[in-house]
């Protein structure tokens, strides 16, 4: 472990003129952080780049398939491919969230507490702690989503079904206390990225509890000794929900991502990225817990998170 000085990134609002709207003004404070050293590596699965085309030619011509791309001590994420009327089992997280976005085809999706409804492609879906739910493939294609959980956690199935067998666990019956579930708010549930945020109804944002839509237009590229931010505590990863995005990743060649892809950062490497390509480009960026920023302290990053 190494301490770095870096400036800790403060932005207030600047005084506003009769013809402009207020303009973030930047405030730097400085401080020493802690860094690994030698620098967090990826373990597998774990990797800097998972390209989306990849995964799926690991697994042309099967039509219900599950490969795991992301698992450190907070989340593990995995792309799972469901075959036409395909169901999964009625199941609940009895101490944490779970959630996922459709990459593609269409799924019902029952959820305690809410009238079912259909998602197709780039629908998020977040499902509560100990509320149970289910899905089912429809149409005649296979369903393609990508489903993040918290690691170590295991589902609880409702009674009646029939759970996967865990090595090491034995499923038993239970009795639990359990009010009336309260109707859920389905905007709190589900939110459709190319209907709600491309179409402009809604900010993306902190639409998950531990992840945040993060939106873009195409800028000029930063040079490449503009090192961006890394974090003292947290990993992240991100799932890339349109567009193309250049990343400077420290330790590997920088290299362009594009919708369906997925990074992992590990905690104290820099990072950065671009939006490129043209148009507008989309991150969800998932972390464990606040994730401040760390800059440079000799040439602080210009870059916006």
């Amino acid at each position: 472990m190494r301490f770095a000085l870096v400036p800790l990134m403060v932005v207030l609002a600047g005084a506003a003129t009769a013809q402009t709207a207020p303009q973030p003004q930047r405030i730097l404070k400085y401080a020493l952080s802690p860094r690994p050293d030698p620098l967090t590596d990826w373990k597998a699965p774990n990797r800097p780049h998972w390209k989306l085309s990849e995964v799926l030619a690991a697994h042309a011509g099967r039509a219900s398939w599950a490969q795991t791309v992301v698992q450190d001590e907070h989340f593990t994420g995995r792309f799972i491919q469901m075959a036409p009327g395909e169901r999964t089992k009625r199941l609940m997280y009895a101490d944490t969230e779970m959630f996922w976005v459709v990459q593609s085809g269409q799924m019902r999706v029952s959820v305690e507490g809410l009238e079912p409804f259909v998602a197709g492609k780039s629908v998020i879906v977040q499902i509560p702690a100990r509320t149970f739910f289910h899905t089912e493939a429809l149409g005649d294609a296979p369903v393609l989503r990508f489903e993040v959980i918290h690691s170590g956690t295991l589902p609880v199935y409702a009674d009646g079904e029939t759970p996967l067998p865990v090595p090491g666990q034995e499923y038993l019956r239970i009795a639990f206390e359990a009010p009336p579930p309260p109707k859920l708010d389905p905007a709190k549930i589900y939110l459709d990225f190319d209907r709600d945020v491309v179409g402009g109804k809604v900010r993306g944002g902190r639409f998950l509890k531990s992840g945040s839509l993060i939106r873009g237009m195409t800028i000029p590229t930063p040079p490449r000794d503009d090192h961006g931010h890394w974090h003292t505590e947290t990993n992240e990863f991100y799932f890339i929900m349109e567009g193309k995005l250049d990343f400077q990743l420290e330790g590997v060649a920088p290299f362009i991502v594009e919708q369906g892809d997925v990074v992992y950062v590990p905690h104290g490497r820099y990072h950065r990225n671009n939006y490129t390509g043209g148009g507008t480009a989309t991150r969800l960026a998932i972390f464990p817990t606040g994730n401040m920023n760390n800059l440079d302290a000799d040439n602080p990053s210009r870059q916006a998170p």
